[in-house]
């Protein structure tokens, strides 16, 4: 007959599966002693059988089509009503080692098991009553209980306490943030630096702003969001600070610094050639046992279709600009309609989209990340509009680069959004889908002049 073994734990503190281990050795002794010949063990490690969530290996076992089930305790397998209906359409003897033989196949044993869930369910939600009673008082006193290590703090003897390297990185999160800087530039720091979570992981915009909204870096002791008492452990900022921190984030505004100042030149310009869309700027991390400092990349972070290093791709698109405007025949370039009266309209427009959505991200209504590709659209197409406004207007940027005798020299001493402006205004960059990613490629990379 086909045995099975289910064992079960709803908490494990230390992951090291020490008490499903024991309900295993008891059984697989009990099944010896019975003569059976234990064909399949199923364990559900850390899952309660009360909170909601899926038993994979429970699960498993419903459509194993066991011939006998062993468990340490009937508890172990079903504390829920509605679970042991799914157990008694096995029409399967259960049989626990500490709690005795259950016959689901007949309607004694059936009457038994109900009675056992029935209690065992009572005793669960009664568990639940007391651990909400006992989070509560352990709140009003100033305790702090946590699963999950929390950034800049540790629990060492039952005590917590400061994680001093961390402290510092949040302590000058809230310095920067207090300063007038945006979550946006204090993340894309910390990256850059190899600044990682408490998880290993780098920074986001998302886990920043978590951090830093946290009371209990002030000594705030929270219970479902209402301030219950003053915490028993350091903190890291002082109350002061953290009134400063949450007055200002209520009330700040912060006008365009996340989107508009570009620090590379193609950021929003490059397109992806998989999906079509732009590309931006992004640190790129070393894989796992690589050792090398985090570099700079344009990323097609619509869909991750492709990624290419950014100082290639910048160096191989300005030597292609150098030598087009090397050419005698460069002057064609210049050729544009005089009337901008159009070209002024839609960069009013344009303008104003950019307001908004800055507004829509100062008041919370809209994340940065959500807005960047419509940003970097709006950006690319502003560049464009701008360079035919110059052009038209005489002495332009890219007239005195083709007037220029030292062609690499005048192109050089260009400030970044002039560069970007040219090639916004000149061509389009698309990049493929590398062959090999540890060689960057210009074949890869399609540059087509505008008409």
């Amino acid at each position: 007959m086909n045995t099975i073994i289910y064992v079960r734990q709803s908490l494990d503190r230390d992951g090291a599966g020490a008490a499903v281990e024991r309900q295993l050795t008891e059984c697989r002794e009990f099944c010896k002693a019975k003569g059976w010949k234990v064909t399949t063990v199923l364990e559900d490690n850390d899952i309660s059988a009360t909170s909601g969530k899926r038993r994979p290996a429970f699960e498993a076992l419903l459509v194993s089509n066991p011939g006998r089930i062993v468990v340490w305790h009937v508890d172990r397998l079903i504390r829920l009503s509605r679970e042991l209906e799914r157990v008694i359409d096995l029409g399967v003897n259960v049989h626990a080692v500490k709690s005795g033989h259950v016959d689901l196949s007949t309607p004694a044993g059936r009457a038994v098991a109900k009675t056992i869930t029935a209690w065992a369910q009572y005793e669960g939600e009664q568990k639940g009553i007391r651990q909400v009673a006992a989070n509560v008082q352990r709140a009003n006193a100033g305790v702090w209980q946590f699963s999950n290590r929390p950034y800049g703090y540790e629990r060492v003897g039952g005590k917590v306490q400061i994680v001093e390297s961390e402290a510092i990185v949040l302590r000058e999160a809230y310095n920067r943030y207090l300063s007038g800087e945006s979550y946006y530039a204090v993340v894309e720091d910390f990256n850059a630096r190899g600044t990682l979570t408490v998880t290993g992981k780098p920074w986001s915009i998302t886990t920043l702003r978590a951090r830093l909204r946290n009371p209990a870096y002030a000594g705030i002791r929270e219970y479902k969001g209402e301030v219950v008492a003053e915490g028993d452990w350091e903190p890291i900022i002082t109350r002061e600070k953290w009134n400063e921190y949450t007055r200002l984030r209520t009330h700040r505004k912060t006008p365009h610094d996340w989107s508009n100042k570009t620090k590379y030149l193609l950021s929003g310009l490059a397109l992806c050639a998989v999906c079509g869309g732009r590309m931006l700027a992004r640190p790129d991390y070393p894989r796992k046992g690589v050792d090398r400092p985090p570099r700079i990349a344009y990323a097609c972070t619509d869909k991750w279709c492709t990624q290419r290093d950014q100082e290639r791709l910048d160096g191989l698109v300005e030597g292609v600009i150098i030598a087009r405007f090397s050419r005698p025949d460069v002057l064609e370039l210049m050729r544009v309609d005089q009337d901008i009266a159009p070209q002024q309209a839609e960069a009013l427009v344009l303008r104003g989209r950019w307001d908004d959505l800055a507004e829509l991200v100062a008041d919370g209504t809209m994340r940065p990340a959500a807005v960047r590709e419509q940003v970097a659209t709006i950006q690319g197409k502003l560049a464009r509009i701008q360079a035919v406004i110059d052009a038209a207007r005489g002495g332009s940027t890219m007239t005195d680069l083709a007037l220029a005798e030292d062609t690499a020299s005048a192109w050089a001493l260009l400030g970044l959004p002039q560069k970007r402006q040219v090639i916004a205004s000149l061509m389009t960059v698309t990049v493929s889908k590398q062959k090999n990613t540890r060689v960057f490629d210009p074949e890869d990379v399609a540059i087509a002049w505008l008409s």
